[in-house]
């Protein structure tokens, strides 16, 4: 490899690592958008309501009573998933896990996002919808927000990790934080024929979010191929281009 071919390489590393500035602040909308929906929604809330294994009436009666928390947490909700979209293509690409990381962020983007517009379905069809309709709603509302979206987010954890392990970046406990909490993410799936065990998922959660705010972080710590470029073009500039 000459010194074009070196520049050639530390340059497009460098501009792959760039783009991080931008990627990195996706985690943070993620990470507050859904806090944040849950805190408004909470707040804004007439009554409570644990949808695994709510009742129709139950259901007519949250969604007809707490329409400004439901549109304010499902609003919240879509700009959250707007933020993961962006940081998993972003992390994807730039730190490790390629189109395999990418399809896992959009499935979990895509999960996130109907649980979203279903939760705005039912508001709309509350006063109207057979208490059969409004559960069905329901546990696809629960679905697509529990077990689809946090399955596409253990992929995102784990091929992301997995790439940056190969690449020898830092800090490396973070990628085996990600390797290992991946699978264990896999369980909220059992939560589609057991829907009381939904009560783990904020745990999952939780250790998503504290992977996702730290590799927004420090995931340009390491920069292993971009230092093995630098050395290769200040050897070849130091002892000159082989002719």
């Amino acid at each position: 490899m000459d010194l074009i071919d070196h520049w050639r390489h530390v340059m497009r590393v460098l501009r792959r690592e760039a783009s991080g500035a931008r990627w990195r602040l996706g985690g943070p909308v993620f990470v507050a958008g859904f806090i944040a929906s849950l805190v408004m929604g909470a707040a804004l809330a007439s009554t409570s309501l644990f949808l695994p294994g709510a009742s129709g009436p139950e259901l007519r009666g949250y969604y007809g009573g707490s329409g400004t928390a439901v549109t304010v947490s499902a609003v919240l909700q879509l700009v959250a998933a707007v933020g993961l979209l962006w940081f998993g293509r972003g992390a994807s690409a730039a730190v490790g896990g390629g189109q395999r990381a990418e399809r896992a962020t959009w499935l979990a983007t895509f999960g996130f996002a109907v649980s979203s517009v279903l939760s705005l379905v039912l508001l709309g069809i509350a006063g109207s919808a057979s208490n059969g309709t409004l559960v069905f709603v329901g546990r696809l509302t629960l679905a697509f927000g529990g077990p689809v979206h946090l399955f596409g987010l253990a992929g995102l954890l784990w091929f992301v990790s997995r790439g940056a392990r190969g690449d020898d970046r830092t800090p490396r406990w973070v990628w085996r934080f990600g390797a290992v909490v991946a699978p264990l993410m896999l369980l909220s799936v059992v939560s589609i024929a057991a829907p009381p065990l939904v009560r783990v998922e904020p745990l999952w959660r939780l250790l998503s979010a504290i992977w996702v705010i730290t590799v927004c972080l420090r995931a340009t710590a390491g920069r292993k191929d971009a230092d093995d470029g630098l050395r290769g073009l200040s050897l070849v500039v130091r002892e000159g281009i082989p002719s």
